[in-house]
């Protein structure tokens, strides 16, 4: 499986996002791509001497109180 679809996977369970028919449409889109680049990022394994796997240059995405308003979003928009 590839980092992407295991992090739509990831995505999903986590319910972080919302989930249902509305995830599945709304990860589709142009807009769910920074996050699911994001989602895998933050999951994938160190590399060489990172000690962590961690983004610090991107904007804080997967921030929780953000998370909630947009899984109410997703479902607005896509449910």
């Amino acid at each position: 499986m590839t980092d992407f679809a295991q992090a739509r996977l990831d995505m999903f369970e986590s319910g972080l996002f919302g989930q249902g028919n509305a995830f599945w449409r709304w990860i589709a889109t142009d807009e769910a791509r920074p996050y699911l680049a994001t989602f895998a990022a933050d999951r994938a394994p160190p590399r060489d001497s990172e000690f962590f796997a961690l983004d610090f240059t991107a904007e804080d995405l997967l921030d929780s109180d953000h998370l909630a308003e947009l899984a109410q979003q997703i479902e607005a928009t896509h449910g």
